[in-house]
């Protein structure tokens, strides 16, 4: 008896954390608390941006002269626009050619049965499970072999290799959820595959293919490791590269440094905010079918 009343105490106390714990004092301060990590170097990089640079040794949290010299310096005085330009066109470039290659590859995958294609599209998987910093190497003596360092083209191919697996997977993700009935509706209306791919499929999967360059795009806008190991020269750097421009040998630029990452942040943010809802469904809806 005394066992069987210890033992609902217990599930009482249970019931009475988890009560605590979800109530909604608690809920909203993790949630505060989260928003708060998330946006407070945000916050602290847009500050320091509208300090001169001299002035960010202050210390102060708020600009007591709020200026865009910082912005001027990095864009103009460093050069920092070419790196815009190069990222632009890079991330532009290798969006392309992702979906170009990925969105056929992912409905052939969904659709169409030969010896092994299990395996293959495993490997094609465990390619982007693979990590990269082991690659660099062979990666870098590839482009050397090429004569495509520092070049935009080098930078081009390395996001393709690392992208193209993550869309592949998507698509094919989308496709699958299409009945094949479709398919054959549209070829006794004679239509070709081709056809009946391009005119009849692709349009029913155009979120998950939005949702596939949107997610390519900013994966390639923010990638560093390889574009760093290719490119030494301001010519072809990307954003994230150049960003270390600013750090001298003696001494750190740190508000045309905080000036370049609200920059590059700009796109990024903008993106997020117009295609959020694609993105969401490229993150769950290509996963979890």
């Amino acid at each position: 008896m005394a066992g069987r009343e210890f033992g609902i105490e217990k599930y009482r106390r249970r019931q009475r954390f988890w009560k605590a714990v979800e109530s909604p004092y608690v809920v909203h301060f993790v949630l505060f608390l989260a928003v708060f990590f998330i946006t407070a170097p945000l916050v602290w990089e847009l500050l320091t941006s509208l300090k001169t640079n001299d002035a960010v040794y202050n210390l102060t949290y708020l600009p007591r002269n709020p200026t865009l010299e910082s912005y001027y310096v990095a864009l103009f005085d460093r050069g920092f626009w070419r790196a815009v330009v190069n990222s632009a066109i890079i991330s532009s470039a290798s969006t392309v050619a992702v979906m170009l290659l990925g969105t056929p590859a992912g409905y052939v995958f969904s659709r169409y049965r030969f010896p092994f294609d299990n395996l293959v599209f495993t490997f094609i998987l465990f390619t982007r499970l693979f990590p990269p910093i082991g690659l660099v190497v062979p990666y870098y003596r590839i482009m050397q072999q090429f004569g495509l360092l520092n070049t935009r083209l080098g930078i081009v191919i390395a996001n393709v290799y690392l992208w193209l697996p993550l869309v592949i997977y998507i698509m094919r993700n989308f496709f699958i959820t299409i009945p094949r009935e479709l398919d054959e509706a549209a070829r006794v209306d004679g239509c070709t595959k081709i056809q009946a791919f391009r005119h009849v499929v692709f349009p029913v999967v155009l979120p998950g293919f939005a949702a596939g360059t949107i997610l390519t795009f900013l994966y390639s806008w923010r990638e560093f490791l390889f574009a760093f190991t290719v490119s030494t020269d301001l010519s072809s750097m990307t954003i994230p590269v150049a960003t270390f421009l600013f750090v001298g040998d003696t001494s750190i630029l740190w508000a045309s440094m905080a000036a370049a990452a609200v920059v590059a942040t700009i796109p990024s943010a903008l993106v997020v905010f117009f295609f959020q809802r694609y993105i969401v469904v490229g993150l769950t809806g290509g996963l979890k079918r």
